[in-house]
């Protein structure tokens, strides 16, 4: 049986465990593993297998045992972060956490037999409370758990794994590897994208507030106007140099309406096609160059749709007609705006691919039908792009060498990598979620693509595209009418929120300095009272409007690794340490705070004046 304290324990500090072990507890096998005494006196785990015993320690000694497990990992230092893998009878776990007391630790626990016995005769209270974050049992929770651990630990991260644990549980080894690879791949893709755009998505966002005023919301102002028609969406893979015929053929004869993708409508224009409408979202600086030649050449009748977080030098002189479709990175427009017939103001999802980005589009406006044309996901030999593109490089050795293999629309195999890949996950997640979504996939030899059917270009004319559908002036659409009294009072709110935000910093850095202060002079009973003052002055911060909509965002990383770093440190027990920690984490936040509102003044001034301009313009509507 489960010893009475530890499931006091588990009761009070782990409730969730408790109850996914209670959840088990009637379907654990309670004869596949038992325990035997040893020699020595110690007890130890075997499995019952084919009528054979075996065992998950040592029959003779599982306490030298465990002390050989311990010894591969003596180049662990204090502080780190440890995740065991498998619990046996716990040797190993007890032996590392004397060892290191200053280690956090996270047990993972696939087999429920295995924690039963591991509950069953291992006492928790020896545990410090402090230093155990979590129990999980099963596949369900760990993904949930782990993230939660890695978030907490931002560190050093080790796993310990039992050695018998992996050789007599393959599978479920080979699961937890799996699962925990994705955790850091995600995490590490979605930490580098964040670091690498979370300023420019807010700047944006900001820089390009006028132009979101004085254009239309395509999704308000089409929002389900194409129900029955198809709608064709053409990507930049190499595949797309085979179908360029093809794609002219249905913008000749109007077969559907053409949306391309990215960098593919440089070779559209290199092929002399000008597709219905081009749509772009990318954040960055260099994605001005995709429209480039579009500018030089002052080609106007491609219109341009732009996720209002776009790179904002990308709409700069940009000679077609252009609309908007407010994004999720973008918390400006998401402030400010309110349409003023009341309706609602759908966003689109932020995602790794701007054709992620324009399936959601196409949905929300109506379309039936969506033909993939272009969307290879994967290299074609060494091509990464299709012809027209002038700043495309060939795949590299190195690329290849480091390639992930996926299935093609065929079946077989084909070389891609894991920005391609996300892609892929990404779009297979929104045909999965978005209901009575029809998506088509005609790129020869690209991926394979969950969700979708393979279908050849040239026979989804022959079935499906039929007859003309698009109507030439689809587009002509005067600005939004967004709301000018409620842009108005969000520009009041905003400008006191800004004043306000004078005082907060001043108010927070003066209680970092004293707490400072206190620690020098090993005041700790003191500092610990201003920690408490030091929490309200954050919760100000985080309530401020200035904050919410521009600075947070704009420093979502460290903001991130600040609030955990609250969790972290309200458990530490040397006093010195904890303030040192609290000094450092959050002096050095404030700080760049303040820099950056010093930085983004004048481009919050610029943005406030174009909000004025545009109120002025209304006849009924006085100077804001």
């Amino acid at each position: 049986m489960i010893l009475l304290d530890n499931i006091n324990i588990l009761r009070k500090t782990h409730p969730n465990t408790w109850n996914t072990f209670k959840s088990l507890e009637n379907n654990i096998d309670k004869d596949f593993i038992k325990t035997e005494e040893t020699r020595k006196g110690d007890k130890t785990l075997y499995i019952n297998k084919n009528n054979k015993k075996i065992y998950l320690h040592s029959r003779y000694n599982p306490m030298r045992e465990a002390e050989a497990i311990v010894e591969k990992y003596k180049e662990i230092r204090n502080g780190v972060a440890i995740i065991f893998y498998g619990t046996g009878l716990g040797y190993h776990i007890k032996l590392i956490l004397e060892r290191y007391p200053d280690i956090k630790c996270y047990i993972y626990e696939p087999v429920p037999e295995l924690i039963y016995n591991f509950l069953a005769n291992v006492d928790l209270g020896g545990f410090k409370r402090n230093r155990l974050a979590e129990i999980s049992i099963g596949l369900d929770s760990i993904a949930n758990s782990i993230n939660k651990f890695m978030d907490l630990n931002t560190e050093e991260l080790v796993i310990i794994e039992l050695p018998s644990h992996k050789q007599n549980f393959p599978n479920e080894y080979e699961k937890f590897k799996e699962i925990f690879s994705n955790i850091v791949r995600d995490k590490k893709g979605s930490l580098a994208v964040n670091y690498r755009f979370q300023k420019r998505w807010i700047e944006n966002s900001m820089r390009n507030f006028k132009d979101v005023l004085f254009t239309p919301n395509i999704i308000i102002e089409n929002k389900d106007q194409f129900k029955g028609s198809p709608a064709v969406i053409v990507a930049a893979g190499p595949s797309l140099n085979e179908e360029i015929e093809n794609v002219r053929y249905i913008k000749e004869n109007g077969l559907a309406y053409i949306f391309s993708v990215g960098s593919a409508v440089n070779t559209l224009v290199h092929h002399n096609i000008y597709p219905h409408a081009a749509t772009t979202y990318d954040p960055g600086e260099f994605n001005q160059n995709v429209f480039k030649g579009i500018k030089e050449k002052g080609i106007k009748e491609i219109p341009m749709i732009f996720g209002s977080s776009v790179g904002y030098e990308t709409l700069e002189n940009y000679p077609g007609k252009k609309y908007h479709m407010i994004t999720s990175q973008d918390t400006v427009s998401n402030y400010y705006l309110k349409d003023k017939e009341d309706k609602p103001i759908n966003i689109v999802q932020d995602a790794p691919s701007i054709a992620v980005v324009t399936v959601q589009l196409l949905y929300q406006l109506g379309f039936s039908t969506i033909i993939l044309v272009g969307q290879n996901l994967a290299y074609r030999d060494k091509e990464r792009h299709s012809a027209g593109i002038s700043y495309s490089k060939e795949v590299s050795e190195k690329e290849m060498e480091e390639g992930l293999r996926v299935k093609d629309v065929y079946g077989n195999e084909v070389l891609t990598n894991e920005g391609y890949n996300s892609m892929r996950q990404q779009i297979e997640h929104y045909i999965k979620e978005l209901p009575n979504i029809n998506v088509i996939n005609t790129t020869k030899g690209g991926a394979h693509i969950e969700g979708t059917e393979f279908i050849e270009l040239k026979e989804v004319i022959n079935r499906e595209l039929k007859e003309e559908v698009v109507e030439e002036d689809w587009m002509d659409k005067g600005q939004t009418n967004y709301d000018r009294e409620y842009l108005k009072l969000k520009l009041v709110n905003m400008d006191r929120a800004y004043e306000e935000v004078l005082k907060i910093n001043k108010d927070y850095y003066n209680v970092v300095d004293t707490i400072d202060r206190l620690i020098v002079n090993r005041n700790f009973a003191q500092a610990e009272k201003m920690y408490t003052r030091l929490n309200r002055e954050l919760e100000r911060l985080e309530n401020n409007d200035f904050y919410k909509i521009f600075i947070l965002p704009m420093n979502r990383v460290e903001y991130k690794i600040l609030v955990n770093s609250i969790d972290r440190l309200n458990i530490e027990r040397d006093a010195y340490k904890k303030g040192l920690e609290i000094i450092k984490n959050f002096g050095r936040f404030i700080n760049m705070c303040i820099r950056e509102i010093e930085e983004l003044k004048p481009i919050y001034d610029k943005m406030s004046a174009d909000i004025i301009k545009i109120c002025n313009t209304d006849s009924e509507v006085q100077l804001c």
